[in-house]
């Protein structure tokens, strides 16, 4: 007699023993991964095999009922590839299956398509490509190394490079996957992909509905989607035939997911080939990460040319202490002012810079200097006047909304006052300083629909708006070749972080988003507006030297052992009251510690904890265990002593790999 492990989408028995073993009759030819329907309670459940073996239980099993799958929905290198998440990042088995199978799949419920037939896809004339570029792919072709890294400024062509590595793949009958961060998927990124390489392509991303969904993931499944363009969730597909896995923009934070399984992209990527080694990997972007940097510095092609004539953008530093001193207090420094009255008298468009969306960042009785903030998360309510149908203050962690004061809560006065920018401000000031200019404002507040970010680029590109203001949406990969001046209208947002990758995150941000200007014939220019000059990305993004913010930030990391030259585990401690929170994360440091002197793993070893940046959170208190070592092992030896009610506990968060220490 066979016995299964059967897996479910939901907790149904402890977390010791993640399966249920069902046997298997012999008219029932199943095989690992295979989705199943079996009894439950009295009642039937859908569950996927993710083992068979012949040991007989010492208690009674119940029949499979039957298999629901024609082939089964994962093979044996996702099967690996499914239990080494749940281990790696302490996550239960089951809510790392819903990462591999929609639920539809699982249950065998088809959607009926609602759409058209297919479009037909008509390929565009392949571009010409430069001797870099042409380097660039015979490099990645030809190497013995399978993960490469392409180091490309902005507009050097790595877009390119990436549709002739996917078609070079796909006339095998090779499968690709295309990731980018998704707030960079654009109906722009998935149409020129889909032109160059001639393939319709299936995409997975979150805004999909559940009949996208279903129908493409069965395309990947099959095989017949030989190209797929996804967010980070699409590393999970199974497909049938994978050959190449591209990483556009890798630096990006959004390849990490914040809720469990808190897995990393790059990661899994790797593990994933660790599994099939014939898969390729790629990353690309103009401002890779310290520690991709780094680990693939023997593997890494540097891009340093724009295709074509057109150069990297000037940038020029704007202290705003000198425009204060000026008596100047518009958003607008004079240079940057200046430069948008010269490009709207030559009907070029401009794009206006500020990663905070919202009208005011605070609002404070002059009076008393009281100050609104969200009860739930105690950080300061920011003042939305367009986003709602009336004016609002809305907690930008929370979502909490409430009705802007007419008198102060604390002492009743009446001299309420509105500090700090937005998105929603800029507009407003812009509108006041160019009233003849059309503006578009893209973020979070209207980009909130499926087609509304969609809509707000085609406007722009086809020349239908003069100004386009927005927060970092704008920012990655858009090719817009009659913007020729960007303006950032507040550097230092974010600086303040006490975060061992803020420099680097601003000189990301800054690098990517002056990258817009200047995309054709002419050099663009950057005009970035600080009150911190002397600040490290800075210097290095006005000099576009990602050379020297790597060396900066890699002395600082080798000093102070951080990554690339430590690995690191975070504990979120959440609890009502902040003595609790304090108590349970000095009674897990204490635990650790045990744990790596009972293990002799004590040498190298770092356990810190301190309060959460963002103390309190949706009512609860935060505290933080943060664990830095030189060997990954020793962190997950140490790890695995600790008791299933510690690592299941909802009130404690491990986060393995963190992409801050905040």
């Amino acid at each position: 007699m066979k016995y299964a492990e059967v897996l479910f989408t939901q907790k149904v028995i402890d977390d010791i023993k993640p399966t249920l073993t069902y046997s298997i009759p012999d008219h029932i030819e199943a095989q690992v991964g295979h989705s199943v329907l079996v009894p439950l309670r009295r009642s039937k459940k859908s569950g996927i095999i993710i083992d068979i073996h012949h040991r007989k239980p010492d208690f009674r099993t119940l029949p499979i009922t039957e298999i629901t799958s024609n082939t089964p929905l994962l093979n044996e290198s996702q099967i690996k590839l499914l239990k080494w998440v749940s281990k790696y990042y302490f996550a239960p088995l089951f809510s790392c299956l819903k990462l591999f199978i929609p639920a539809r799949i699982l249950e065998n419920k088809p959607i009926k398509s609602r759409k058209k037939e297919d479009e037909q896809i008509i390929r565009s004339p392949q571009k010409e490509l430069t001797e870099d570029q042409k380097g660039c792919i015979k490099n990645i072709l030809n190497s013995k190394h399978n993960t490469h890294l392409i180091h490309g400024i902005t507009g050097s062509g790595k877009t390119e490079i990436y549709t002739r590595l996917a078609n070079h793949f796909t006339e095998k009958g090779e499968q690709v996957l295309i990731l980018v961060p998704e707030i960079s998927l654009t109906p722009q990124t998935i149409d020129y992909f889909q032109k160059t390489t001639g393939h319709k392509a299936a995409i997975i991303h979150s805004k999909r509905s559940a009949g996208e969904r279903y129908n493409d993931w069965k395309r990947i499944h099959n095989g017949t989607a030989l190209l797929t363009i996804g967010s980070r969730s699409s590393i999970f597909t199974p497909f049938k035939n994978l050959g190449l896995i591209i990483i556009d923009e890798e630096h990006e934070l959004s390849y990490k997911q914040d809720s469990s399984p808190r897995y990393n992209t790059h990661t899994v990527a790797e593990k994933l080939q660790e599994f099939s080694p014939n898969i390729k990997i790629v990353l690309g972007s103009a401002t890779p990460s310290v520690e991709t940097t780094e680990k693939y510095k023997d593997s890494t092609t540097e891009l340093n040319n724009r295709v074509g004539t057109s150069t990297l953008p000037e940038i020029e530093i704007v202290d705003l202490r000198d425009e204060f001193k000026k008596k100047n207090h518009s958003i607008f420094s004079e240079k940057l002012h200046q430069e948008i009255e010269k490009a709207l008298a030559k009907k070029e468009q401009v794009i206006l810079f500020l990663n905070r969306r919202g009208s005011s960042s605070s609002v404070v009785c002059r009076d008393c200097g009281y100050m609104e903030k969200c009860e739930t998360c105690d950080t300061n309510l920011t003042y939305h006047a367009k986003t709602l149908s009336t004016p609002s203050l809305i907690c930008h962690h929370c979502g909490k909304i409430e009705t802007p004061p007419s008198t102060c809560k604390g002492c009743k006065g009446v001299n309420i006052r509105f500090l700090g920018i937005g998105t929603q401000r800029i507009e407003l000031e812009t509108k006041k300083a160019f009233p003849n200019a059309r503006i578009l404002r893209a973020d979070k507040d209207t980009t909130a629909t499926k087609e509304g970010f969609k809509k707000i680029y085609n406007a722009f590109k086809k020349n239908e708006a003069d100004i386009l203001i927005g927060t970092q949406m704008i920012a990655k990969g858009l090719h817009l070749p009659n913007v020729n001046l960007v303006g950032v209208i507040l550097a230092d947002i974010g600086l303040s972080i006490p975060d061992f990758r803020t420099q680097e995150r601003n000189f990301q941000l800054l690098t990517q988003v002056a990258g817009r200007a200047g995309r054709t014939n002419n050099r663009g220019k950057v005009i970035i507006q600080t009150y911190n000059p002397e600040s490290a990305s800075l210097i290095h993004t006005k000099n576009n030297n990602h050379q020297a913010l790597f060396q900066y930030e890699r002395a600082q990391r080798s000093l102070l052992k951080y990554p690339p030259f430590s690995k690191l585990t975070k504990f979120i401690i959440e609890k009502p009251t902040y003595k609790e929170a304090q108590t349970t994360a000095e009674k897990i440091e204490a635990k650790l510690w045990q744990f790596a002197r009972e293990l002799q793993l004590t040498e190298n070893l770092e356990i810190n904890i301190y309060p959460a940046y963002l103390t309190k959170f949706k009512n609860k208190f935060r505290y933080i265990v943060l664990i830095k070592s030189p060997n990954e092992t020793q962190i997950h030896k140490v790890l695995e002593k600790l008791p299933k009610e510690v690592i299941m506990n909802p009130e404690i968060k491990i986060d393995i790999d963190p992409i801050s220490t905040t």
